[in-house]
């Protein structure tokens, strides 16, 4: 589970929201790559601008750091609950494009293997009982 960080920004934070929160966003570290799990924590901003327009008064604003870079998201909505499902939803996005770009695929271990000349990592790899 991502260790969260909760604050409220002219917005009172009550237990169901809070509940609700976690519910959904710590859902999201099923997406993120396994070695960066550990050290991977999200800090989410709730903010109650009276100032913005009617439709985008209740902003979530949430940062997932992983070891290499953050994520960042931020929406605003009629309801706190939408806005929360809106940022999840991106956050899912933009995670799933960073463990495309930060894990390693299987078979390119194997070509690597083939072109270094190492074939014990290779029938550890095709071995299917192992």
């Amino acid at each position: 589970m991502i260790k969260t960080k909760l604050t409220g920004r002219g917005y009172d934070i009550d237990s169901k929201l809070q509940s609700y929160i976690e519910d959904k966003l710590s859902g999201l570290d099923k997406y993120i790559p396994r070695a960066a799990r550990k050290t991977a924590h999200l800090e989410v901003v709730l903010i109650d601008d009276p100032s913005g327009r009617e439709d985008n008064r209740y902003v979530c604003e949430a940062i997932i750091k992983l070891p290499s870079s953050s994520l960042q998201s931020c929406e605003g909505a009629v309801n706190m609950y939408a806005s929360v499902d809106i940022v999840a939803a991106k956050l899912r996005s933009q995670i799933r494009t960073y463990k495309d770009k930060h894990t390693k695929e299987p078979r390119r271990t194997r070509v690597l293997a083939r072109l270094m000349g190492r074939t014990e990592v290779l029938t550890e790899l095709d071995d299917p009982q192992v």
